[in-house]
């Protein structure tokens, strides 16, 4: 008996330590000022701290968790950044494509200003200066955030929560044919016709701008932070990425080649199991005897900005809705609120979208949004206002399960007729069930599979290997141009020396005819 209490007790002993063993230290970092993009990054870093890592994660919003292993260090964004706010009332009155392009360099310094001021917090600076970290998990958008890895001596997981474009696809040289993947700025989709194809290669000529102008306006502040004489030059820092874990799932986008260090974890944000929602919104919902309508624009866009006559034509046909309607809305109240109407500054959506009653989702299109309505079968409503927005809707209605809206076109009757042949067309349902199990079907959950490859980099020091070959090759040289060059010379060589040659030739047969 003795004897089988102290082999039960070596095992847990054992057990014990090999748990400690694999407890690794992760400094996860996101300060964007869009909440939707930290809400991704944050699921994996409180999921990695339930599995037993001990995790660090820094960020503008402060969501008071309760986990053991998971330390919260809150950063509020500076009143500069608030201006953001601005912009998107700006991008409320006007989506103008010039419009997007011009409050873009605003935007950039919004996001570089917010990781900056991160970085030098006395907080995060007494950590990263005292303490140390087995990975770091990064944001796509700000890549000088990068020069930690060599400052923490530690490889770099980054968590991408939209699709991936140019950009994004430099920091691990994944490649993006232009006649094959749609570009995310033009909203199309494989296969492609010769004119979809025009249109992707000015999308590509529009990422490729956009993404040298993110890199020149990040390099200042990437020397700022970790100077050249004692870091590496900011370009090999962008590149020094061990893993790109890519909010998408193939069977939602076009299919896309990928190297090994690029990983789809399509709905990392949903749960599995939905946690409890509050107990007024659930008596709200289970009484909904015809359903639920929810309502959000996201957390870029304020509702309360929306023009007086759009948000006049929108109660209008929300208050002749059957249906109850849960709205995401900035402000304490509403002026004539409907009484099927309920209100909330904020929203556990992907909860909500797991309720039964939900019969439509009204969005506008962000990646996150449409990966929730498709894991749990609701169809759609999308009012695009910029970024990706546009191209996720386009996608999602060529699937059969949305309508999408342009937001100049809103009125009380296009929206009533958006919403009603939604609700009233059961192909809509129909097909996104269809996409849900589809979308659901995978070897592992996407947050098993992120976790996995997130100790997977830990375990193997970065994971050299899976780094891509073409990283280290300039642009003359992954697109063979110094090898064509060197055929041309050596056809040129050959050429003059055969030319040469026959000149030559012809000029001694004349000599021997004069002679005779």
């Amino acid at each position: 008996m003795w004897q089988r209490q102290r082999l039960i007790f070596a095992i847990v002993i054992i057990s014990f330590c090999h748990n400690l063993a694999e407890a690794y230290r992760i400094f996860s970092i996101n300060s964007s000022p869009s909440r939707s993009h930290v809400i991704v990054q944050e699921a994996l870093a409180k999921e990695l701290a339930r599995r037993g890592h001990h995790v660090t994660m820094v960020t503008p919003f402060s969501t008071a968790p309760t986990l053991e292993n998971y330390r919260e260090i809150t950063v509020p964004i500076s009143d500069e950044g608030t201006s953001k706010n601005c912009m998107m009332t700006r991008f409320v009155n006007d989506q103008s494509f010039w419009t997007a392009l011009k409050n873009f360099p605003a935007m950039s310094a919004v996001f570089n200003n917010a990781v900056n001021d991160t970085l030098n917090h006395p907080t995060v600076k007494r950590i990263l200066n005292e303490e140390k970290f087995d990975l770091i998990i990064a944001p796509v958008m700000v890549d000088f955030i990068l020069g930690l890895t060599q400052l923490l001596d530690a490889p770099a997981v980054v968590v991408c929560p939209n699709s991936v474009f140019g950009y994004i696809n430099d920091l691990v040289g994944n490649p993006s044919p232009i006649a094959t993947v749609p570009s995310i700025m033009m909203g199309l989709s494989s296969p492609m016709k010769f004119t979809d194809r025009v249109f992707n290669l000015a999308g590509w000529v529009l990422e490729t701008t956009i993404g040298w102008y993110i890199t020149r306006s990040s390099e200042p502040y990437y020397y700022s932070n970790f100077p050249s004489d004692k870091f590496h030059p900011y370009d090999a820092a962008r590149k020094n990425v061990s893993l790109l874990l890519v909010n998408q799932h193939f069977s939602k986008a076009s299919p896309r080649p990928y190297v090994p260090a690029v990983v789809e974890v399509g709905g990392l944000q949903v749960k599995s199991k939905p946690d409890p929602l509050p107990n007024d919104l659930q008596e709200w919902m289970d009484g909904a005897e015809h359903g639920v309508i929810f309502f959000s624009l996201g957390t870029n866009i304020k509702s309360s900005s929306l023009p007086q006559e759009t948000l006049d034509a929108v109660l209008n046909t929300l208050k002749k809705l059957k249906q109850r309607v849960i709205w995401k809305w900035d402000s304490h109240d509403m002026p004539n609120k409907p009484s099927n109407v309920l209100l909330r500054k904020w929203l556990p959506q992907d909860d909500i979208l797991a309720h039964k009653n939900v019969r439509l989702f009204i969005t506008h299109g962000g990646l996150g949004g449409v990966a929730e309505a498709q894991y749990h079968g609701i169809p759609m409503v999308g009012i695009p206002f910029f970024g990706d927005q546009r191209g996720n809707l386009l996608q999602v209605k060529k699937a059969g399960w949305a309508v999408m809206l342009e937001f100049a076109d809103l009125t009380e009757q296009t929206f009533t007729e958006a919403i009603k042949e939604v609700l009233e067309n059961s192909s809509y349902t129909s097909m996104v069930k269809k996409l849900s199990v589809l979308y659901r079907d995978r070897p592992m959950t996407a947050m098993d599979t992120a976790v996995f490859w997130t100790e997977y980099v830990i375990r193997h020091k970065g994971a050299r290997h899976m780094r891509y070959s073409g990283m280290d090759l300039n642009f003359f040289q992954l697109n063979l141009l110094d090898v064509w060059a060197a055929l041309g010379a050596i056809v040129l060589v050959i050429y003059v020396a055969v030319r040469i040659f026959k000149f030559s030739c012809r000029r001694k047969r004349r000599l021997k005819v004069k002679r005779r």
